[in-house]
């Protein structure tokens, strides 16, 4: 098996883990047709060579629609629009972020100006649409503040799941309504211990 698919087994192994892990924590009257939880998984790959960030996004392809709806104003169509990978990108850039933390007190830390958005491209099917970007970065900076609002415009429930890696250590964040922004800190690469942002 190959290195890239078994990456895409795993990331969806972890996205149906935290998407069950949801379901299971969210009562039945919190539960809409369309599915019964609202959550995001993101990987973020720190690359310690070009101090840029590797995002690949797993959203709902019916949520992706209604956030795209509400961006532009129209109704949208996954599968018929022209302009998609632009639209998503348009939406992205305002919803993810990764800003420089470091040298920042919590006085001024919104004053961050947010790094750059390279888009790269998408993949989905019914259930699950991937959205692949990078994010620039610097290589002397070890202080982060990632930023995650993907449909809180949409779901008050929604929770956004990010796993930050950074070389043989991660870090899990969870961002939801009123508290989407969370500090990494990469100085110390060398340990493999994991926490979890609340």
């Amino acid at each position: 098996m190959s290195e890239m698919k078994r990456q895409r087994i795993n990331r969806q192994r972890l996205f149906l883990g935290v998407a069950l892990v949801a379901a299971v924590v969210s009562s039945p009257a919190d539960c809409q047709a369309s599915h019964p939880y609202h959550v995001s998984h993101a990987e973020v790959n720190w690359n310690a060579n070009s101090g840029n960030f590797e995002v690949a996004l797993c959203v709902w392809p019916a949520d992706l629609e209604k956030a795209l709806k509400g961006d532009t104003g129209k109704s949208v169509d996954l599968d018929k629009v022209e302009d998609l990978d632009q639209l998503l990108e348009t939406y992205i850039t305002k919803k993810f972020r990764i800003t420089s933390s470091e040298g920042q007190n919590e006085s001024n830390a919104d004053k961050n100006v947010a790094k750059s958005l390279r888009w790269v491209g998408h993949e989905r099917d019914l259930k699950k649409a991937w959205l692949y970007f990078e994010i620039s970065g610097d290589k002397a900076v070890h202080q982060w503040k990632i930023e995650n609002q993907v449909f809180f415009e949409l779901n008050e429930d929604q929770l956004n799941h990010v796993d930050f890696k950074y070389g043989k250590s991660a870090q899990v964040v969870i961002s939801r309504l009123g508290q989407a922004s969370h500090s990494v800190d990469v100085s110390d690469r060398s340990e493999s211990g994991n926490a979890l942002g609340k």
